[in-house]
């Protein structure tokens, strides 16, 4: 009887969180939704109007309103779950979890939750290319040589790659993480 009660239990605390992480499912692909939504309108303003247009600043100020509440709640699903991989809430969940942290900011946020995602993508639970780009936000931000090239800058009116460390072997490493090739 004990142990009927103890796999009741069991099975219930997993339908539970199966459907917590169904919940943060769509809350996460609300989120990716108004991210996209809000950050297609940038070129069309940006067009239309110019960078320093009081469009832009209205847009902006929305923008940054935006991230910083989805930075709080995924920062909150983070803490109370680790991060959850594709299984769990599905691959635009699990993009969500990276874009979110990847716009915070502050380095330090991404230093402090880039060990999850490190961990999640190499056991395959999150995407290579995820955590290849963060951590070069955060070598870039640090004012260091970014490992794959995912950092870039306008110059000159041309975008161009921050510094590479060991910048001949960049596709070599680009390819091991799912990132197509670099010229």
């Amino acid at each position: 009887m004990k142990t009927l009660l103890l796999l009741f239990g069991l099975l219930l605390t997993h339908a539970s969180f199966s459907q917590d992480y169904g919940l943060i499912k769509e809350q996460l692909e609300q989120i990716e939704k108004k991210n996209l939504e809000l950050r297609s309108k940038v070129m069309p303003t940006v067009k239309e109007f110019g960078f320093g247009s009081p469009q832009m600043d209205s847009l902006d100020a929305q923008i940054l309103q935006f991230d910083s509440t989805s930075l709080d709640f995924v920062t909150s699903i983070i803490d109370n779950h680790g991060w959850l991989s594709k299984d769990d809430i599905g691959e635009v969940g699990n993009k969500t979890l990276f874009l979110v942290i990847q716009h915070a900011p502050e380095n330090s946020i991404r230093k402090k939750y880039f060990p999850l995602l490190e961990g999640s993508a190499k056991k395959g639970e999150s995407e290579l290319s995820a955590m290849a780009t963060m951590i070069d936000r955060i070598l870039v931000q640090d004012g260091e040589h970014q490992i794959y090239g995912t950092q870039s800058q306008m110059v000159d009116g041309r975008l161009q790659p921050f510094p590479i460390e060991d910048a001949k072997d960049v596709n070599k490493r680009r390819k091991k993480v799912g990132l197509g090739k670099m010229k």
